[in-house]
């Protein structure tokens, strides 16, 4: 999959290429930057855009928090000043001594200053009697049935018993929705109330109506004022013409949430009991506004936001209507009032597809400029191209005396010194091949020559059974093995030359020629039982030192474990220099003989070889191995390795030594998987049968 992907641009490039037949480098520049640029940047704009978008949300939530904090704090205020305002009036001594005249004086004054308040001074009794007021005319009909209404209201109720509340009713005198808020008017000043409650909330659970009437009030002042004017009497109408708050424009008709054409903004004031303070929204039948009006608003879910935030939910919703949507804030004033903040999202997707037009234009300019840039700088690169072109074919034919210009330091131009360098190596390899031709027979001949050295047939003896297998990496191989039976001894031997190739074939001759030589010239030793590990020691320290003194100008060296195992007691002695440690197999274990006895042979005149012994039992078979055993490599260019062979032997239990040698060769070739050999490969597998 990643594969596919990575290479998914230039298919893609192939293939628009092939559709428009572009052949010029230009032309492929052209439509390779664009198949590349096109994706990243409408990825980049995508991904610009909703990043935007989350934010712009982000800080609009913020900005409308700020905006409804601030609502909140004017609704406070305003809530403050209508309380020191009643309480103000009520403990004036006309309304302390229940003087009617001075009351209706003093109620017109106040009425003079604000004429859209109505005030009420009733008589705090059961059945309460209008006794002064002011704002428009009322008949005596309208009084009569106002005294007859009045005490069933529950804020007079509760002021009757010395509790200042407020409570949105229908009035009986002007016939419209009012907030009534009531105070009490003691006769003592020390005894007046300080704050105003809601109704239901002091009434909730009738525990304030098991109390008595106070009988130490002179009268209850009623301050009324029309929903139709809360938002002037409030201060919101001013309030939203303030630059502090220019998310919200305020301008919110009666109609507005029935309108199909959608809104930009609007804010709703509510009471906890489900009555609906603001905006003036038309009623039916004359009765008190509730929340209920909003189930009738083409904006779905508005009703459900404010049930959550009458039970004190605060919450930052959107809403969607008519292919509109709608930003929802929520937040309580007070215990009893809560607002609710609408933003239509228009204004926040316009600046955001501002801001993407911008980013959409700049990607544009980027990608016409960077196709200028192409198509100026392709027309200096493709005129070298078509030189390197023409000498390239000029090479094919065999015609190898070419003539490039020189050129800049850059890739073209170290293009064209490639093609000339490799003309002049061509015409160079032309010559030498000519006058030094080697030809395949003669590398024939040379392997024919080679493989006489190696051991066509091995010892055959009741004692052991020994199989071995050689292959080199190229066509002429560094590694041997050998094995010579003398006497009471079988003596195996498996080397490895440095490097590969001819050269190492040729010391490979030298290195089997004088070991072998140097063991029959120590024959006598070998059939001395006590003298086999001189003979060995002997014929590979004599080696070293000829080799070392004669041949050391090419640095040519050998690595090589030999041992020699009496047939009859199975006792071992063996040297190791500088070769693979081989392993020893014995009852289903392996376990490797990794005692250096010195360095490779070949490199140090006069240096000194220690050899180690081991006592075979009868069954134990031991496995020796040169170095492109361990490092044959898999299409991955990882190593077969020394844990992988351990793990094999570990697991085998062969017939015989050709078995296991062709289970050793068959699972390294299989991990190879087609590779090319890495080294010369070569194994011995010896099994020690008893006498």
């Amino acid at each position: 999959m990643a594969h596919t992907f990575r290479y998914a641009p230039a298919r893609l490039t192939t293939l628009i290429s092939k559709c428009f037949r572009v052949k010029s480098i230009r032309g492929q520049l052209a439509v390779g930057l664009t198949a590349a640029l096109v994706p990243c940047l409408a990825i980049g704009f995508y991904v610009t855009q909703q990043y935007t978008r989350s934010r712009f949300l982000t800080q609009t939530e913020k900005r409308l928090q700020a905006e409804s904090e601030l609502i909140s704090y004017g609704l406070s205020q305003w809530g403050v000043g209508v309380s020191r305002l009643v309480e103000t009036l009520t403990v004036t001594p006309a309304f302390r001594n229940g003087r009617v005249e001075e009351i209706q004086t003093i109620l017109d004054r106040v009425a003079a200053a604000d004429s859209d308040r109505l005030w009420r001074f009733w008589s705090a009794s059961e059945q309460p009697k209008l006794l002064a007021f002011s704002g428009g005319q009322i008949t005596p009909e309208m009084k009569q049935a106002a005294e007859q209404n009045q005490a069933k209201r529950t804020y007079f109720q509760a002021a009757l018993r010395g509790v200042s509340t407020y409570e949105v009713v229908l009035s009986r005198t002007t016939g419209s929705a009012c907030l009534n808020a009531a105070h009490p008017v003691f006769r003592e000043v020390s005894a007046a109330s300080r704050s105003f409650k809601e109704a239901d909330a002091v009434m909730s659970g009738n525990r304030l109506m098991r109390q008595p009437i106070r009988t130490d009030l002179s009268g209850i002042l009623v301050l009324c004022i029309p929903l139709n004017q809360i938002g002037a009497d409030t201060g919101l109408q001013e309030l939203f013409k303030d630059q502090r708050i220019p998310l919200l424009e305020g301008n919110n008709r009666h109609d507005f949430l029935r309108d199909p054409r959608g809104f930009s903004s609007a804010v709703i004031l509510v009471s906890n009991t489900g009555q609906l303070l603001f905006p003036d929204v038309q009623w039916r039948g004359g009765a008190i506004p509730m929340i209920d009006e909003l189930e009738q608003s083409l904006v779905p879910g508005l009703y459900d936001v404010a049930r959550n935030v009458m039970q004190g939910k605060e919450d930052f919703v959107s809403l969607s209507a008519g292919g509109q949507r709608y930003l929802a804030l929520t937040s309580q004033v007070d215990s009893a009032w809560s607002l609710i903040l609408l933003l239509n999202d228009r204004s926040l997707i316009s600046e955001v597809n501002a801001i993407g037009r911008v980013q959409a234009a700049v990607g544009l300019a980027t990608l016409a400029l960077a196709l200028v840039m192409i198509a100026i700088r392709s027309r200096a690169l493709s005129r070298p191209l078509s030189v390197a072109g023409s000498a390239l074919q000029r090479i094919s034919t065999g015609d190898f005396d070419v003539a490039l210009p020189s050129s800049a330091d850059d890739e073209i131009g170290g293009l064209l010194r490639n093609v000339q360098i490799t003309a002049n190596r061509l015409k160079s390899y032309l010559g030498e091949v000519t006058s030094f031709a080697i030809t395949q027979k003669q590398i024939d001949t040379a392997k024919s020559i080679q493989r006489d050295f190696l051991l066509s047939e091995l010892p055959v003896s009741p004692a052991y059974d020994v199989a071995a297998f050689s292959r080199p990496a190229l066509d002429i191989g560094a590694d041997w093995y050998d094995m010579v039976d003398v006497g009471d001894y079988a003596v195996l031997l498996v080397a490895d030359v440095c490097d590969k190739g001819v050269p190492s074939a040729l010391y490979m001759s030298v290195f089997r020629s004088l070991i072998r030589s140097k063991l029959l010239e120590h024959r006598s030793e070998l059939e001395a039982p006590a003298s086999a590990t001189d003979a060995i020691r002997a014929a590979i320290e004599q080696t070293n030192n000829y080799m070392a003194a004669n041949q050391n100008a090419s640095m040519m060296f050998a690595t090589v474990f030999i041992a020699a195992v009496n047939k009859v007691t199975g006792a071992v002695d063996y040297l190791c220099a500088g070769h693979e440690a081989p392993v020893l197999m014995r009852a289903g274990e392996v376990q490797m003989l990794d005692r250096v006895s010195g360095p490779a042979i070949g490199l140090f005149d006069g240096a000194s070889y220690v050899s180690s012994s081991l006592q075979l039992q009868q069954g134990d078979t031991l496995v020796i191995y040169s170095d492109g055993l361990v490092d044959a490599r898999d299409p991955a260019n990882e190593g077969w390795g020394h844990e992988r062979l351990l793990g094999l032997l570990a697991n085998v239990k062969p017939d015989s030594s050709a078995k296991l040698l062709n289970t050793i060769v068959s699972v390294v070739d299989e991990y190879m998987d087609g590779s090319d050999q890495f080294d010369d490969l070569t194994v011995m597998v010896f099994k020690w049968l008893g006498a």
